[in-house]
C-alpha cells in the first residue's frame, strides 16, 4: 500500500464528526529564516543506509539511516515558554506548559494594514476583532496576521519588516484571558522597539506565546476553531517548535 502523501489540509472523521485539519507550520531546515542572533539549523547524515550495510555485515536488510540535528528551540514555527522572557521562572519551560494551552478555542484577526517595523496599537487590535466579528474569552488563543509570511523565502526581509503588538495592546488582550497569541511574524514584538514590550507583557502574566504560524488567512473563518500546537519535551528549554493545527467541523 502506497503511503498517503502530505497534503497542507484533510478532512477527516473525528469522534463521527467531519472534521478540518489545515497545517499551520513551517518547515525546519538549514535554509530557513532565523530569528536574528539565534543559532542556525543544520542537518547531516550521521549514518546513511550504505554505512548501515557496512557495519551490519552480511544481511539482506538494506540498512536504516540517521540524521543529526543541531538547532536552536526558537526555530521555524514555534512557542516561547515563560522562562523565555522571564528569567525569574525556570519552573516554566517548555516540558512544563499545560495540554490546557496546547488545544483551545481561538480567533484570527488581520493587521496586515499596520506598517512594519512600527507599533500594532489597542485601536487595531479592537477595529480587526470588529471586522473579524470575533470576541475574545478566556482560555482562547488569538491568532494575528501581519502579511510578513509572503516573504517568508526572504530570509532577510522576513525577519525584519512586521509589525508588533504594543505594551497595552498586549495587555488587553491578556486582560480578556487569551492564554497565547499566535503571529505570522518571527516576534510578537515590532523589531526597530529593542524595549521588546510584548515580550515583558507576557513576562509579567506568565503567558506564552506563538511565533511563525503558516496558512493564518487560509483558516476560512474568523472564529469557530480550535488552535492546536504540540511541542518537544525539551527538558528545562525555553522554547520549541511545534507542529501547530487549525481544527473545524464541517
Amino acid at each position: 500500500m502506497e503511503p498517503l502523501r502530505y497534503e497542507p489540509e484533510i478532512v477527516t472523521e473525528l469522534f463521527g464528526k467531519k472534521i478540518h485539519i489545515l497545517d499551520l507550520s513551517r518547515e525546519v531546515s538549514p535554509e530557513m529564516p532565523h530569528y536574528p542572533g539565534h543559532m542556525k539549523t543544520n542537518l547531516w547524515w550521521h549514518l546513511t543506509h550504505e554505512e548501515c550495510r557496512m557495519r551490519l555485515g552480511d544481511t539482506p536488510f538494506e540498512g536504516y539511516g540517521v540524521k543529526g540535528i543541531v538547532t536552536c528551540d526558537h526555530v521555524s514555527t514555534h512557542v516561547d515558554a515563560v522562562y523565555h522572557f522571564n528569567k525569574h521562572r525556570p519552573d516554566l519551560t517548555v516540558d512544563n506548559i499545560s495540554l490546557h494551552y496546547m488545544i483551545t478555542p481561538a480567533v484570527w484577526i488581520d493587521v496586515s494594514h499596520v506598517k512594519p517595523r512600527t507599533h500594532i496599537t489597542l485601536a487595531d487590535v479592537k477595529l480587526a476583532l470588529e471586522k473579524a466579528g470575533a470576541t475574545l474569552k478566556p482560555g482562547m488563543t488569538l491568532l494575528y496576521y501581519t502579511g510578513v509570511d509572503r516573504y517568508w523565502h526572504d530570509p532577510l526581509t522576513y525577519v525584519s519588516q512586521y509589525p508588533g503588538l504594543d505594551r497595552e495592546a498586549t495587555a488587553w488582550i491578556l486582560d480578556q484571558g487569551v492564554v497565547n497569541v499566535g503571529t505570522d511574524a518571527a516576534s510578537l514584538d515590532n523589531p526597530a522597539d529593542i524595549t521588546y514590550p510584548n515580550h515583558t507583557v507576557h513576562g509579567e502574566r506568565l503567558v506564552i506565546h506563538t511565533e511563525n504560524v503558516a496558512n493564518i488567512t487560509r483558516i476560512p473563518r474568523h472564529t469557530g476553531f480550535y488552535f492546536a500546537m504540540f511541542p518537544l519535551k525539551f527538558v528545562g528549554a525555553t522554547g520549541s517548535p511545534v507542529r501547530a493545527l487549525a481544527i473545524w467541523e464541517e
